[in-house]
C-alpha cells in the first residue's frame, strides 16, 4: 500500500471523531490526577504527613462510626498518599453516599464530602460519559479501535521514527508548521497511546465475551447476617484483623468493605508483593457477627486471564508506580489530547484553500476543520452534550 493510501487512512481513522476523541483523552487525563483535584478543593482532606506507627484501622473505624449518626459504612480507605485523610463512604437514611474523612494523625474527624467529587465525576464522565454503563462503556471503548489503528498507520507513514524525535518543526508555512507540531507529538507520545488504546479494546473485548471468571468469594455463615443488614461491632474487626496479620504479614490493607445489606460479609482488600493488580486481586473474606474467616484470595494464583483484566486498569491510568507515574501520564495526556486538535488543523488546511497570506485565526480553522467532518462532528457533539447535560444534573442532585 503506497504511502499516500496509508495517509488517508490515517485521516479517516482519526478525524471525524477527533472532537470525541479529543474529549474522552482529556477527561481521561483530569482523571489521572483526579484525588489530587479533591485535595485541592477540599480542606477535610488535607492533613500533615502521616506518623511512622502503622495504621490503626480499628481507631479509624470506631471514629467513623461515632460521626455516623446510625449511617451505613460501607467502605473504608486508607490515605491514598502521604497527607491525606483516609476516606470513608456511607449510606444515609436516603440511600444516597457520601464521605467522611478522618485524620490518620490521631484519627480525628475532619469533614464530609460529596458523593460526586472530582474522582467520581471525571471517572465517570471518560469510563461511560455519565450515561448507562452498558451503552457508554461501549461507545468509550470502541474509540480504542480507531486510536490503535491511528497509531499504527502514524508509524507506517514514519518508517525511522526515531529520528523524527528530535527534528524540530518548520516554519514554511501554517499547513507546514503544524504537521510537524502533530508528527512531533505522535511521535513523543506513541508509547503511551500504545497502552491507552490496546487497554481500551481490552475493556471493549471484556465486555463483550471475555470477561474474566474471579474467584468466588465466601458467603457470611452466620444466620443472622444471611436473613438482615449487620452492623459490624468493633470488637468483630479487631478480630478480623488479627486474622489478616497472623496469616497474611506481607498483607498491606487499602480497603474494607463492611456490608450494607442481608447476605454481604467484611471484605478486606489490599497488595501483597505483586505488580499490576487492583487492591482487589488479593483478599480475606470475614463473616461479619462472628469475624471467622470465610476465604482468601492470592494474586499469585489468579490464572493469566485474571492477571491481564487486573493490569489493564494500573497501565489504563498510570497508577502503578505512585506520584511520578501518575504525572508522566499527566503530562503526555495532555500532549495526547492535542493530537487531536492538531490533527483537526491540518485537516482544515488540506480542506480549506485560503486567500494567500490571509489565514484565519486559529479558532476558525479548528471549526472548519471540526465542522468538515460533518457526521463525525455531529455525533461527537451530541454525545458530549448529552454528557454535560448528564454531569450538570449528576452535580445539582448530590
Amino acid at each position: 500500500m503506497s504511502k499516500q493510501h496509508w495517509y488517508k487512512w490515517h485521516s479517516w481513522a482519526g478525524f471525524p471523531l477527533a472532537v470525541l476523541c479529543c474529549f474522552v483523552m482529556l477527561s481521561g487525563t483530569l482523571a489521572v490526577m483526579s484525588h489530587e483535584l479533591d485535595w485541592l478543593t477540599n480542606p477535610a482532606i488535607r492533613t500533615q504527613p502521616h506518623q511512622a506507627e502503622p495504621f490503626n484501622w480499628s481507631e479509624y473505624y470506631r471514629e467513623v462510626q461515632s460521626v455516623s449518626h446510625g449511617d451505613k459504612i460501607y467502605q473504608l480507605s486508607a490515605p491514598l498518599h502521604e497527607g491525606f485523610a483516609a476516606e470513608a463512604i456511607l449510606y444515609d437514611a436516603k440511600n444516597q453516599r457520601y464521605r467522611v474523612y478522618v485524620d490518620p494523625n490521631g484519627y480525628q474527624y475532619t469533614g464530609n464530602g460529596a458523593w460526586f467529587n472530582w474522582q467520581t465525576t471525571l471517572r465517570r464522565i471518560h469510563r461511560h460519559l455519565m450515561m448507562p454503563l452498558n451503552l457508554g462503556l461501549t461507545i468509550v471503548s470502541a474509540l480504542a479501535l480507531p486510536l490503535l489503528f491511528s497509531l499504527i498507520s502514524g508509524l507506517i507513514l514514519h518508517p525511522q521514527w526515531w529520528r523524527g524525535l528530535w527534528r524540530a518543526p518548520r516554519r514554511a508555512n501554517k499547513r507546514v508548521f503544524w504537521g510537524d507540531i502533530h508528527r512531533l507529538t505522535g511521535l513523543w507520545t506513541s508509547g503511551l497511546l500504545l497502552i491507552i488504546s490496546v487497554t481500551g479494546v481490552w475493556y471493549f473485548v471484556e465486555k463483550y465475551g471475555l470477561g474474566a471468571n474471579y474467584p468466588i468469594n465466601g458467603k457470611p455463615e452466620s444466620e443472622l447476617a444471611m436473613k438482615t443488614h449487620v452492623s459490624v461491632q468493633p470488637q468483630v474487626l479487631d478480630t478480623a484483623l488479627d486474622t489478616v496479620a497472623r496469616l497474611r504479614p506481607a498483607f498491606q490493607i487499602k480497603s474494607i468493605y463492611l456490608p450494607i445489606k442481608a447476605g454481604q460479609p467484611i471484605r478486606v482488600d489490599g497488595q501483597e508483593n505483586q505488580i499490576l493488580v487492583r487492591d482487589r486481586a488479593n483478599n480475606l473474606i470475614f463473616d461479619p457477627v462472628s469475624g471467622a474467616l470465610l476465604s482468601q484470595r492470592h494474586a499469585e494464583d489468579l490464572s493469566a486471564h485474571v492477571r491481564i483484566s487486573e493490569a489493564a486498569d494500573p497501565l489504563h491510568f498510570g497508577t502503578w508506580g505512585g506520584y511520578w507515574s501518575k504525572t508522566l501520564y499527566f503530562m503526555f495526556g495532555l500532549l495526547m489530547s492535542s493530537l487531536s486538535i492538531t490533527g483537526t488543523i491540518i485537516y482544515a488546511h488540506r480542506t480549506f484553500k485560503w486567500r494567500k497570506g490571509q489565514t484565519p485565526p486559529l479558532r476558525n480553522v479548528l471549526y472548519r476543520g471540526a465542522m468538515n467532518t460533518k457526521a463525525g462532528a455531529l455525533i461527537s457533539l451530541t454525545l458530549i452534550t448529552i454528557c454535560l447535560v448528564l454531569t450538570t444534573l449528576a452535580l445539582s442532585n448530590r
